[in-house]
């Protein structure tokens, strides 16, 4: 990946946004770019934070595995979102692994140039903190989503949040594979599914393959819990 690109990553990443061109080509002559075939591990549970990842081009995911040995997808990662940040400033080892869902590149921004930003100017302290309240926000809605909805009404809030504009007439393509997704949203395979048929059937969607239309968006939103339950 050439060094304009690199520097056109960091330079619209939020962290960066108000840096001067210079200083986004000094760090981007510190930055790397590493490629990761599908399924190879970007890191793993027990790893060390050496520095900020932000995707480029791919997808991965972060989840751990049980003592079962049952895979749990805890989050999806797309191009220009960055990942692991909560550790890399705790400075402890990840809980989690970090694999590449597809051929993926991620771009990895040094520790101690990170730490040496942060130390230097309170304003990137406080970006840094801005993004971690999201992320935790993000965290505590998944966590109301696992708990307190039925795995059908699980499924309609994740459809509802990974489309910016959504309408009767929208298509969206599913941004993984429906195991990747069911692990997510906590589900078996098979339970997701059956969701899916069922949603199809009351002609709220319409599903074709990854892709999937939305036919009725009130009555999608208004899901009536005690009409239908998986």
């Amino acid at each position: 990946m050439s060094p304009k690109i690199i520097s056109q990553t960091l330079a619209n990443f939020s962290l960066f946004k108000e840096l001067g061109s210079d200083q986004i080509e000094k760090i981007a002559e510190q930055s790397r770019v590493i490629n990761f075939q599908k399924g190879q591990s970007v890191f793993n549970c027990g790893d060390q934070a050496i520095g900020l990842y932000i995707l480029v081009e791919g997808q991965l995911k972060l989840g751990l595995i049980s003592s079962q040995g049952t895979e749990r997808i805890l989050r999806i990662i797309s191009p220009s979102e960055s990942f692991g940040e909560a550790i890399l400033y705790l400075e402890r080892q990840f809980p989690v692994y970090a694999k590449a869902i597809i051929d993926s590149k991620v771009l990895l921004v040094p520790k101690n140039l990170i730490f040496s930003m942060l130390d230097a100017n309170p304003h990137y302290a406080r970006k840094m903190l801005a993004g971690l309240s999201i992320r935790m926000h993000q965290l505590i809605q998944n966590i109301e989503m696992l708990s307190l909805q039925s795995s059908t009404q699980r499924f309609i809030t994740y459809l509802l949040q990974i489309s910016a504009e959504v309408k009767d007439g929208t298509k969206i393509r599913l941004p993984a594979s429906k195991a990747t997704i069911a692990s997510l949203l906590n589900l078996k395979p098979e339970t997701l599914s059956r969701i899916l048929a069922k949603l199809q059937k009351l002609e709220l969607i319409d599903v074709r393959g990854s892709s999937l239309t939305i036919i009725a968006l009130k009555k999608l939103r208004s899901y009536d819990l005690s009409v239908c339950e998986v």
